[in-house]
């Protein structure tokens, strides 16, 4: 069942305008507490990139057990 809790490679070779192509609201969200809070960039950045790994793995992993 939690399979999908294990480690995963992390590529992080992505743009640095990834503020400008947003996936959904949750991504938009963290740019407007990025800059509300003068938070670091390099944060919101790899936890964007995580989240999209996570549901891509997790849409593969149900995809694969159906």
């Amino acid at each position: 069942m939690f399979d999908w809790f294990k480690s995963k490679k992390v590529n992080l070779k992505q743009e640095i305008s990834m503020k400008d192509s947003f996936e959904d609201s949750i991504e938009e969200a963290l740019w407007l507490v990025k800059e509300e809070y003068d938070l670091q960039t390099e944060e919101v950045e790899k936890t964007v990139l995580d989240k999209r790994e996570n549901i891509e793995y997790m849409r593969k992993t149900l995809k694969r057990n159906i």
